[in-house]
């Protein structure tokens, strides 16, 4: 659930400082990522960059299982954290498609419940985390059900008037989530695997529904010693306290999706040709709401928004302190960036921003 904001406004300083003159056009891909790559310290994950066509580059670094030296590759499963986001907001365009909601309906037509402050809460404010609801309200593994995740998000305090400001809510995405269960009549993973992840030939993304092997499944290490033991073996996300149907709802919607580096592959071509109509792409990408007067990132349906020399760029990371995934892909041209550890370090937060200054991505500073 929780996640690591991209410090787009002081990296921006740090693009315009390592930019490179020398490369030579005999310089490979390859080996310009393989030189960041060097540069981060025991890095335990996953680096996969491409295009439609083809994978121009992907490599495993480290374990899945340290225990019983499991390899990472691009078959092995991760925890992509916030990541998920994006994909309730593609299930929630989904809905729209199909007739089932509109961006602009408010809460008040979904929960009958919900208090006067909240009631006119549209989807379109909790796509653009506009809504005022609150981060969080409670851990990621917290047993609870979704009737009483409701009612008590709904007890929150809003942080301001809805549509007045940026304030990044997990609470939002999981009510979203819980949306799409009111109007599909159908469970949240089993929507998106029929309207998202199947029609995207992705065979490794869910909750439970891809029913993983013990093997695929990247257990998290602390190695920052977050929970008192450095290295320590957590385990596998999967394998932390679910409920029948995956995650509890302080997760389920907003974060936890696991995923492999082949699956974004698919899932890349998949939104780059025809998962969604193309004035639903149009409306996705759309800068809704800027992060804060200074900040270059904006907020799209469910996506991060930046502006690049190569036009408009989608983005998203996430990450709990253990695992961590960051993901980018050029709206306009044809590259997708992919990254995914299994070990977080916080060299790790700028690392999507340096592979991409090394596939000359510079983000512009409007």
């Amino acid at each position: 659930m929780t996640r690591f904001n991209l410090i787009f406004v002081s990296i921006f300083y740090l693009i315009q400082g390592c930019k490179d003159d020398n490369n030579t056009p005999e310089d490979s891909l390859a080996s310009k990522i393989d030189k960041v790559m060097k540069e981060e310290t025991d890095f335990n994950g996953v680096v996969h960059i491409g295009g439609i066509e083809n994978i121009s580059y992907s490599k495993g670094f480290g374990f899945a299982d340290r225990e019983n030296q499991i390899a990472i590759d691009q078959n092995t499963v991760f925890d992509i954290g916030s990541i998920t986001k994006p994909f309730t907001a593609i299930g929630v365009v989904k809905c729209q498609e199909l007739g089932l909601l509109d961006y602009k309906d408010t809460l008040g037509k979904f929960f009958p419940e919900v208090p006067d402050d909240k009631k006119d809460i549209t989807i379109e404010q909790l796509l653009t985390h506009s809504s005022g609801f609150v981060d969080a309200i409670g851990d990621d593994y917290d047993e609870i059900s979704k009737e009483m995740y409701l009612t008590q998000s709904f007890d929150t305090q809003l942080l301001f008037s809805p549509g007045e400001r940026y304030e990044y809510s997990n609470v939002g995405f999981s009510i979203l989530g819980i949306i799409i269960e009111t109007v599909s009549n159908k469970s949240y993973e089993k929507f998106l695997n029929e309207q998202v992840f199947l029609p995207s030939k992705m065979k490794t993304t869910g909750y439970l529904i891809p029913d993983y092997s013990v093997e695929i499944v990247a257990n998290g290490y602390d190695d920052l010693g977050l929970l008192g033991v450095p290295m320590a073996n957590l385990g596998k996300p999967n394998e932390q306290p679910w409920d029948n149907d995956g995650p509890y709802w302080n997760l389920k919607g907003n974060g936890g999706l696991l995923m492999s580096a082949n699956d974004i592959t698919q899932f890349y071509k998949s939104i780059k040709e025809n998962l969604i109509e193309e004035t639903s792409k149009q409306t996705m990408y759309n800068k809704y709401v800027r992060e804060d007067d200074t900040s270059i990132l904006y907020r799209g349906l469910g996506w991060g928004i930046l502006d690049t020399n190569r036009g408009l760029t989608a983005t998203h990371n996430g990450g709990n302190g253990i695992f961590f995934a960051n993901f980018a892909y050029l709206i306009e041209e044809d590259l997708f960036i992919f990254l995914a550890s299994n070990a977080y370090r916080e060299s790790q937060d700028d690392l999507l921003i340096r592979l991409m200054n090394e596939l000359s991505v510079e983000i512009i500073n409007n």
